[in-house]
């Protein structure tokens, strides 16, 4: 599905690239049923865990951000993936008019929907990461590196990868800002136009319940401590500044904001308009 936000002078859609199911036991041994509460659930009573991606645009510029988990073989049984570029060619965007693709992290549910059937997916733009996300995945060992490897190498080898080192504009009102701990070139996304605050949060936090728990880590952090330490600061500035939350692995669409509800800062979900 997809959802579409107003941000100002841009359009914001939310776009669910895949998904699957799964038990919360085994997720994180602390996590009650009120710590699932946000999940739908299928009759089995497990959870749809989720993985979405963004598209901006004013009519003139338009930017990805992450590509999604694609259609790469693997995943969980029974996973639907791979639904981003159908999803951008129903909203009746060209997908050769994609000028920049700013990815978050290298993680494969992340940067595998970049190419399809052996071809890039975004073919006319700049693909932007972190210069530390690169480095770190380029020599490190395990599969998570050798995924990486593999989707990076067709970006490479058609000069189509920027690399930034610091926080840096994409687009007017659009930056990509440091956010390291999950991984060590984890970037937010922030836009800002018109009065309008809003953070793409990529997986600064990949669950609800970290919002009050934000120590909480998964084994899919890089640096447990650096995340939980890079989350509490970033849902206090949101807590602070009122900014719209997006992560594309809460559940969808995925958009709302921190609050402080008795006492204890939690996440809130806002209603968005479905486009599809």
């Amino acid at each position: 599905m997809t959802w579409k936000l107003d941000c100002g002078s841009y359009t914001l859609f939310v776009i669910e690239d895949g998904y699957y199911w799964r038990d919360t036991t085994g997720y994180h041994d602390d996590a009650t049923d009120h710590d699932w509460r946000f999940h739908p659930r299928n009759d089995s009573g497990q959870v749809r865990m989720n993985f979405g991606c963004y598209l901006i645009t004013n009519g003139d510029r338009t930017v990805m951000i992450d590509a999604g988990i694609g259609d790469r073989p693997g995943g969980p049984p029974g996973m639907t993936a791979g639904l981003m570029p159908s999803a951008v060619d129903a909203l009746g965007i060209d997908r050769t008019s994609v000028d920049t693709v700013v990815y978050t992290h290298m993680h494969y549910d992340h940067i595998g929907g970049s190419q399809r059937d052996g071809r890039v997916v975004f073919p006319n733009a700049r693909h932007v990461f972190h210069s530390k996300e690169w480095e770190h995945w380029s020599e490190a060992d395990g599969d998570l590196a050798r995924a990486a490897r593999d989707i990076m190498a067709p970006l490479l080898e058609a000069d189509l990868v920027d690399f930034i080192d610091q926080d840096t504009e994409v687009l007017p009102g659009v930056s990509a800002i440091e956010a390291f701990g999950h991984t060590p070139g984890h970037l937010c996304v922030s836009v800002m136009s018109d009065g309008t605050r809003t953070l793409i949060g990529g997986d600064v936090s990949n669950h609800p319940f970290q919002v009050e728990n934000p120590h909480w880590s998964l084994p899919v952090d890089n640096d447990p401590v650096h995340a939980g330490r890079t989350r509490d600061r970033v849902f206090d500035d949101l807590r602070q500044s009122g900014a719209t939350f997006l992560a594309g692995h809460y559940p969808m669409p995925g958009v709302g904001k921190i609050v402080i509800d008795d006492g204890v800062r939690v996440y809130q979900p806002g209603s968005v308009a479905s486009v599809s």
